[in-house]
């Protein structure tokens, strides 16, 4: 038997008998879901230096324990 993927608004995927879902195309419609095709291809996402070339971020501070004394 063939089944479809179905995904939802919130990203949601679901697996559904062919013959289940093609009756209702409409009412899934409805409710938010649709034919999943495939993994969505990433963003790629560019960092730009901005600023000052040689400026660093600071290191971060050590915190200093403390020790309780015992009574």
């Amino acid at each position: 038997m063939e089944t479809v993927k179905l995904i939802s608004k919130k990203g949601d995927i679901i697996e559904r008998l062919k013959i289940q879902y093609e009756p209702n195309e409409k009412i899934w419609a409805e409710r938010g879901w649709s034919v999943y095709e495939g993994k969505p291809k990433p963003v790629e996402t560019k960092l730009e230096p901005s600023g000052d070339p040689e400026w660093q971020p600071e290191a971060p501070k050590k915190k200093k324990k403390s020790k309780k004394k015992a009574k």
